[in-house]
């Protein structure tokens, strides 16, 4: 069944409904439809037509609604999630499966903080775990749905790998082509897994493995280490609105769910513009001195450049990307649980990993024989 529903849907399912109904109107009034009902109240057609079916975790049951015998009670919004992902793959529809929980951090607290949510959404075989206190989750809600709903026009048998990446936004330029072999690089599902469900594992695929993780797509940081700038230079650049501002802001991430995990920037646009500055240089200096004339140039003002020879990211105990950029030469890369074998290899410094023994246990077993000794 392909979604025969003019606009996108959000199906909040909760057992306080009267408490949805201000989140309902804010994910109305992004030009959603919104259906806020109880566990109980909820019908078939409530499912087929759902882009997002998002069910609150923790369920006060009515003393009529408990039956003695548990195959008809599901105890939690996870139980209860089951029960609506088999209705929908019966009616051959695939709405986006996501739990909501005021309690995110004790559900997954065995987990790095800063992947919870989609590692939560992995483990439990869900589109994604929304944390209840974020203010910004009906407007994630409601991205979300946006995306699924596009995703049920964009694969249509045969046309997984164009549709995906016309879901990207991946337009028309010199280095588009280098970007969708980046993208293929990640293993994303578009031939029968994907068609068969209607794209379903492909928005699973880039919420919960590209977005979170450097990939085809970067985080600021990231973007801001390729060019050599200082992350506070970088984001004072884009402020600016100077020539280099405009230059940058062509590899701008803008498809589906763009502002879903923070800003992103397409790896190879910013490859590419740093390639095509380098090839107009002078070769009497090094690439970063050369680098960094040409973006000042550009910018039209001093910017400051990182001082490394091989500059990596680091990341914590949480996976949380640290705003200090360190030489590969005082860095250890890790092997941490979770983190994509197509991503960039994750780093911690090695005061880092000397200070805490449970970052030390993550370095990779070559480093952990060549720093500490085995």
């Amino acid at each position: 069944m392909t979604d025969n529903y003019g606009q996108p849907c959000v199906l909040l399912i909760d057992d306080k409904p009267d408490e949805e109904r201000g989140r309902a109107s804010a994910i109305s009034a992004r030009g959603l439809k919104t259906i806020v009902r109880t566990p109980q109240n909820v019908t078939l057609e409530d499912v087929a037509q759902a882009s997002v079916i998002a069910v609150d975790e923790y369920l006060e049951w009515g003393a009529d609604s408990h039956p003695e015998v548990p195959a008809f009670y599901p105890v939690d919004g996870l139980a209860l999630i089951r029960v609506f992902q088999r209705h929908a793959w019966k009616m051959e529809t695939s709405p986006a499966f996501v739990l909501r929980s005021g309690e995110l951090a004790e559900l997954g607290k065995s987990l790095p903080a800063t992947i919870r949510e989609s590692a939560l959404a992995a483990q439990h075989d869900l589109d994604w775990a929304f944390n209840k206190q974020d203010a910004r989750e009906g407007h994630r809600i409601a991205a979300l749905a946006a995306a699924t709903h596009e995703l049920r026009q964009t694969f249509p048998a045969g046309n997984g790998w164009e549709g995906g990446l016309g879901w990207l936004g991946l337009g028309d330029n010199e280095w588009c082509d280098i970007a969708a072999t980046q993208v293929d690089a990640c293993r994303p599902p578009d031939h029968s897994v994907a068609d068969y469900t209607s794209g379903s594992s492909w928005l699973r695929w880039f919420a919960q493995r590209i977005l979170p993780y450097p990939t085809f797509l970067l985080s600021d940081l990231h973007a801001s280490v390729r060019l050599r700038l200082p992350l506070a230079d970088f984001q004072s650049v884009l402020a600016s609105g100077s020539p280099l501002s405009q230059k940058i802001n062509e590899f701008l991430y803008s498809g589906h769910l763009h502002d879903f995990y923070g800003r992103r920037w397409w790896r190879a646009g910013i490859d590419h513009f740093v390639d095509s500055l380098l090839a107009e240089g002078d070769w009497d200096v090094s690439e970063s001195e050369l680098l960094a004339e040409k973006l000042a140039e550009l910018h039209g003002g001093n910017l400051g450049s990182l001082p490394h020879k091989h500059p990596v990211v680091v990341i914590d105990a949480n996976y949380t990307e640290s705003e200090w950029v360190v030489d590969s030469s005082e860095a250890v890369r890790l092997s941490p649980d979770l983190w994509p074998v197509f991503a960039d290899e994750p780093w911690a410094s090695i005061d880092d990993a000397e200070e805490d023994p449970y970052i030390r246990s993550l370095v990779a077993r070559e480093d952990q024989n060549r720093i500490f000794g085995g």
